[in-house]
C-alpha cells in the first residue's frame, strides 16, 4: 500500500461517520501509510494514526453534548460556538488523552490542511516537532470562520482547512500516491450551495480579501472536487466511502443518539465495503 493515500473530508460533528469508518479500519488492521485531512478529518485522522480505537467516538459522541463543547451562549458572548480550548487542550491532554508517543512511532505520513488567510490558499503541514505543534495545527485546520478565532502558526494566520481544500485528494496525488481511499461526510449527489451574507464576510475579513474570496467561492471549489472524486472513483483511482443517504446530523449536532447512530452507520457501511476495499488495496500494493 505504499502508493495509497487516505483522504478525510471534514464536516464538524458529521465527523462521527468518519470515526466509525476509521474504527472499522483499526479493527481490521487496515493501516494506510499516508493520511491527509482537513478540519474534523484531521481530528479523526490523528487518532487513527495513533491507533487509538474508540477515541474519536468518545470525543465526538460522549462529549459532543458537553456544555464546553458547543455553546450558543458562548457564541453570543465571545463569538465562539465551539469551545476550542476545551476541544484542543482539555480533551486531548486530560479527559481523553491523545497518545502522541504512539503517533510518533508510526511510519504513517500525516498531513493536515489549513487555509492561509493572507493568500486564501491551502497550506499543508506534515511535520510536528512536539505535541503542542500538532494540536495547534489541527486546531487551525478546525477553526471555522465566524465561530472561532484564527490561529497564528509558522508565521501565518491560519483557519479552517476545509475552505481552501475541503477534499484534499490533490494533496495526496502531489505527494506521490497513485490511488486514494476517500471518506466523505456527504451522500452521493450532494451539491453545496453558495453561502449567504457575502457582504458581511467581505466586511468581517476586509483585512484578508483573498480569504473572503476563497470563503465565498468555497461551494464552487467543493463541487469541483466532488466531481474529481467521482471521476477518480470511476477510473479506479479512488475507493470512496460515503453515507448512503442524506445525514440527519448537522455540523453542530449535539444529540448523542444521533451522533451514535451516525458513528454506527459509518462503521457498518465501511464493513459492507470490506471485500471490495481489500481488493482495491491489494491491487494498489
Amino acid at each position: 500500500m505504499d502508493d495509497v493515500g487516505l483522504v478525510l473530508e471534514g464536516g464538524g460533528m458529521r465527523g462521527a461517520y468518519t470515526a466509525g469508518v476509521l474504527d472499522f479500519f483499526l479493527d481490521e488492521e487496515i493501516h494506510i501509510p499516508y493520511v491527509v485531512g482537513a478540519s474534523a478529518g484531521a481530528c479523526n485522522g490523528s487518532s487513527y494514526v495513533a491507533r487509538q480505537r474508540g477515541r474519536n467516538y468518545e470525543v465526538i459522541v460522549e462529549y459532543g453534548a458537553h456544555p464546553e463543547y458547543i455553546s450558543y451562549k458562548r457564541m453570543i458572548t465571545k463569538r465562539q460556538l465551539f469551545g476550542m480550548d476545551f476541544i484542543f487542550d482539555k480533551l486531548p491532554n486530560q479527559l481523553v488523552p491523545f497518545d502522541y508517543d504512539t503517533f510518533l512511532q508510526q511510519k504513517t505520513r500525516f498531513v493536515v490542511g489549513t487555509t492561509d488567510m493572507k493568500t486564501g490558499e491551502p497550506v499543508f503541514y506534515d511535520r510536528f516537532p512536539d505535541r503542542e505543534s500538532l494540536l495547534k495545527v489541527i486546531r487551525a485546520s478546525s477553526s471555522l470562520p465566524m465561530v472561532a478565532p484564527s490561529i497564528q502558526y509558522d508565521g501565518r494566520e491560519l483557519m479552517d482547512g476545509g475552505i481552501a481544500d475541503p477534499i484534499p485528494m490533490q494533496a495526496s496525488k502531489r505527494d506521490g500516491n497513485k490511488k486514494h481511499v476517500v471518506v466523505l461526510t456527504r451522500n452521493d449527489g450532494y451539491i453545496k450551495g453558495r453561502m449567504k451574507g457575502g457582504w458581511y464576510f467581505n466586511r468581517k475579513y476586509r483585512q484578508f480579501p483573498l480569504f473572503a474570496k476563497a470563503l465565498l467561492e468555497r461551494h464552487v471549489r467543493y463541487n469541483q472536487q466532488l466531481q474529481k472524486v467521482r471521476e477518480a472513483e470511476q477510473n479506479g483511482e479512488a475507493f470512496v466511502i460515503r453515507p448512503l443517504k442524506p445525514l440527519k446530523v448537522s455540523r453542530i449536532e449535539r444529540n448523542r443518539d444521533r451522533l451514535h447512530d451516525l458513528y454506527a452507520q459509518g462503521y457498518e457501511e465501511a464493513e459492507a465495503h470490506a471485500s471490495r476495499l481489500e481488493k482495491f488495496l491489494q491491487v494498489s500494493g
